[in-house]
């Protein structure tokens, strides 16, 4: 079962002490606190993940960012803390992919925690995204409780090395 907006501010799934979003129909719409262009190259090993360095991209003065065609990090205002029932996902906003642009996201596991959650966008056409705009949208399944939640590198903003 998919969970609607109003079942996940219930449940206290997400941190939103900094939040630009609002509730939609069936899940969260998540705002951009900051994107970073990728730099380098990153590695995927048997234990554990290297990522490439981030370069922050510059604001257009205070109000946003001009993204050429590439594949950039975004930096959500919203947080999460997800009990061991349930899953996310994160998708873009219809204006982003109108606008030439996807939004990418891994599963959020049962039992991950973050302060700030972020996402991957490639760029297809040059774009503007103003900041703390919203241009993704969280939603969160239900699952089969699991015995251990999320514990992996990423958990509760360690750091990335």
């Amino acid at each position: 079962m998919m969970l609607n907006a109003e079942q996940i501010l219930e449940r206290k799934v997400l941190k939103l002490e900094n939040s630009k979003g609002k509730a939609a129909q069936i899940g969260y719409d998540l705002s951009v606190k900051e994107i970073k262009s990728l730099v380098g190259r990153g590695g995927v090993k048997i234990d554990k993940t290297i990522l490439p360095e981030y370069k922050p991209e510059e604001l257009n003065g205070r109000s946003g960012w001009f993204l050429d065609p590439g594949y950039y990090e975004v930096t959500f205002w919203e947080g999460c803390k997800i009990p061991n029932n349930l899953v996310g996902l994160i998708r873009q906003r219809s204006s982003m992919l109108r606008s030439g642009a996807l939004l990418h996201s891994s599963v959020f596991d049962p039992g991950f925690e973050t302060e700030f959650m972020g996402s991957f966008i490639a760029v297809f056409h040059p774009i503007f995204i103003e900041k703390d705009a919203r241009i993704g949208q969280i939603y969160f399944h239900e699952c089969e409780p699991v015995t251990k939640g999320y514990d992996g590198q990423f958990q509760k903003d360690k750091q990335r090395k």
